[in-house]
């Protein structure tokens, strides 16, 4: 080997270490980072605590019995803590009777008050004006979440890297031409093995894969405070998750316990979750409710809408996935929320996801028999499939979502689930409803998983309202409610509905296609006249139902008029009026009026265009768009009628999507655009210009995209 050769070799050996040393980085750098996110929130705690020393008259410092001369410092204009707390050391001992020593004292009790108050702080952050103290605290977490998702990836790639380098540095004991010449034949092909391992090595797809991750945790690093508070807009429950765990913003156990007893709840607590399968981060709640799940082994989860039931079954599921592999998982939900489900578990998991429904629902089955992982299917697919399961496949978990569902015992769907319950290790339902007001409906469901315990609680529904009936039913019933468990109350929390189209959907959408008509295939899932075969109207009757049980009013959103026309339809005496471009500024006013003082439950229908400026429905506090809308400023302005002052309540948003329609291209879009029109917000000729995200071009280009692929559904 000559001279040229070794030194290229010793250049590879020597990038091989760099390699290794930056993926080690990214793996040790993380307690740095935590640090810096617990070190931003201390910050900003403690800045509010010294806010608050000024609501702490100076009788605390009387009260302390500590001899220190109130009256002097109040003769001297002192008023309260806070005051004391920004007047200087030389300030203080100008007053009469103030020395070094009852100085040190008050700075003492000031310090204990300042700290105290510190510890009990929760966080808000802003949606913008931040301070510097909080735009610190967003970009620490931006960078550590962005560093943790590539850790994730790369730790095992490490591991496998350093074992590798630590290994095969050694044996490259030849470095140059002189060495080599009068090396031994063994050391010579031991060399020459070590260097061509070594090249091996960075032709490999480890090496490629490496090299990416580490871009992507420099990326993550560089990432600006206004990409971070960007960030935080789009995933502020993530930031508020890390915030909760890394910076102490807990809430009282007591509320995450909701009505478990304390000795129950601690047993629950110490177990430990496993979560090398899941990707992101719980809050204490949700932590809670996972252990639970998994501790109790047949439950029923009835948290409020919004709190995340679905993260927390599938934060049970990675951990007896990550104990076991090959454990399979069977979800039952509605159609509508079908594709929801496989994207959530895909997003928050490495568990697999087969879905079950519609011709290749028996493919599917046997893909998912063979390769385990979590199976996914509607109510309707279960006649189908429940010979194939039941007594002749385990199920680690069954998860039977809006459980609410099952409560006919007479009705098929029921006795089908029901076939499976000594086929599942553990047994989830889940249901937003509250049901402590509904003895009836909730002993249904207990009866399929607790039926010891059904006749117990059918004799105490007396006693629903106090806490001993509450005690009685938590070994499998835990309810947290969003006011109990979320102190900063995200003012608004946007979730995407993917519902899976029903074939009255397809037709119609294809039918749209075939004419090149971009107008009606915005309309996806409600171009039908009957909306008993719509995707996307089951899951808004859902919506309205869960609204309706938690007393919440709601605006739905449409860009149609015919749209908005079936939906009002569609929800009958639920609905107050219809707001349409039609319709005059009196009249909208009298309905706005009509829907604030109308029950809980109620529902408010807009034209977007109509409905999303110069009124105000903070009312509502539950948004429903029918389809994307093709100007951001639209939605926009659409949110911002229900979250403006005077809303109590944080506002949640569902956005209506088919996959595979011109649904999902446009949301591909807008995921694309927002960076710019955020950066641009509405003041500038660069936001007008990204008012409108499509141009003709576009369109014409995605309809024969589309024809492509719906064409033959037309013609068949």
């Amino acid at each position: 080997m000559n001279t040229r050769e070794l030194k290229t070799a010793n250049q590879m050996a020597a990038a091989l270490k760099d390699v290794n040393t930056a993926a080690l980085s990214v793996v040790e750098e993380e307690a740095a980072q935590e640090a810096d996110v617990r070190r931003c929130c201390d910050a900003i705690r403690l800045t509010a605590a010294k806010a608050s020393l000024s609501d702490i008259s100076l009788e605390e410092l009387r009260n302390s019995k500590a001899g220190i001369r109130v009256s002097a410092l109040e003769a001297a204009g002192f008023k309260d803590l806070g005051a004391i707390s920004r007047a200087s050391d030389r300030e203080l001992t100008m007053v009469d009777g103030i020395g070094k020593v009852q100085l040190a004292t008050i700075r003492n009790i000031i310090a204990g008050f300042t700290d105290n108050l510190a510890s009990r702080k929760s966080i808000r952050i802003p949606d913008q004006e931040l301070t510097k103290e909080e735009s610190d605290l967003v970009t620490a977490i931006a960078r550590c979440r962005g560093c943790s998702l590539v850790r994730k990836d790369i730790k095992n790639l490490q591991k496998d890297l350093q074992d590798f380098t630590e290994d095969v540095i050694p044996r490259m004991s030849i470095r140059n031409a002189f060495h080599w010449f009068f090396s031994s034949r063994e050391k010579k092909e031991q060399t020459a093995s070590a260097i061509s391992e070594i090249y091996g090595f960075f032709e490999s797809p480890d090496y490629e894969r490496i090299i990416t991750l580490i871009k992507k945790r420099n990326e993550a690093v560089s990432i600006t405070p206004e990409e971070a508070l960007r960030d935080f807009k789009r995933n502020s429950a993530a930031y508020y998750a890390l915030i909760e765990s890394l910076g102490g913003s807990g809430i009282s156990k007591d509320l995450v316990y909701s009505s478990i007893p304390a000795r129950m709840a601690a047993e629950i607590d110490a177990r430990q979750l496993l979560d090398e399968a899941f990707i992101g981060t719980l809050r204490s709640y949700q932590s809670f409710g996972a252990k639970y799940i998994l501790a109790q082994k047949k439950v029923l989860l009835g948290d409020e809408m919004g709190l995340g039931k679905t993260i927390q079954a599938i934060a049970a599921m990675c951990d007896l996935y990550t104990r076991d592999p090959g454990s399979r998982f069977l979800i039952i939900c509605p159609a509508s929320v079908l594709i929801n489900w496989c994207r959530e578990i895909r997003k928050f998991s490495d568990i697999p996801a087969h879905l079950l429904h519609g011709i290749e629902l028996l493919n599917d089955f046997r893909r998912w028999v063979i390769e385990g992982g979590a199976a996914v299917t509607n109510y309707e697919s279960m006649g189908r499939i429940i010979q194939e399961i039941d007594e002749k496949i385990p199920l680690k978990m069954l998860v039977i979502d809006e459980a609410h569902y099952i409560k006919n015992p007479d009705a098929l769907r029921t006795q089908y689930i029901h076939r499976l319950r000594n086929d599942a290790e553990h047994i989830l339902m889940m249901t937003g409803t509250p049901l402590e007001n509904r003895v009836d409906e909730m002993c249904s469901l207990i009866d399929f998983i607790r039926p010891d315990m059904t006749e117990e609680v059918r004799r105490s529904a007396y006693m629903s309202h106090v806490p001993e009936f509450r005690e009685m039913i938590a070994p499998f019933y835990l309810r947290r409610t969003r006011a109990q468990v979320l102190e900063e109350l995200p003012p608004i929390q946007e979730e995407q509905e993917w519902c899976a189209m029903t074939s009255e959907d397809r037709s119609a959408y294809a039918e749209k296609v075939a004419d090149r008509n971009f107008t009606g295939m915005r309309r996806v899932s409600f171009l039908q006249d009957h909306m008993a075969q719509s995707s996307k109207a089951k899951r808004l009757l859902e919506i309205a139902e869960e609204a309706l049980s938690e007393g919440r009013k709601m605006v739905i959103y449409s860009f149609f008029r015919e749209t908005a026309a079936k939906v009002t339809t569609l929800l009958q005496d639920r609905v107050i009026g219809c707001i349409s471009g039609d319709t005059d500024i009196a009249e909208r006013q009298r309905l706005i009026d009509r829907f604030t003082a109308a029950p809980d439950g109620s529902i408010l229908v807009c034209q977007v265009q109509a409905g999303g400026t110069g009124l105000n429905i903070q009312a509502a506090s539950i948004a429903v768009f029918c389809e994307p809308q093709i100007k951001p400023s639209l939605t926009n302005q659409a949110i911002s009628r229900l979250y403006r002052m005077g809303q109590v309540r944080n506002v949640l948003v569902f956005h209506l999507l088919c996959e595979d329609t011109v649904d999902e291209a446009v949301m591909r879009i807008l995921e694309r655009k927002q960076q710019e029109f955020d950066t641009f917000a509405d003041e500038s000729v660069m936001a007008d210009a990204l008012r409108d995200i499509i141009d003709n071009d576009w369109i014409r280009d995605f309809i024969e995209e589309e024809r492509q692929k719906y064409l033959p559904a037309v013609i068949s």
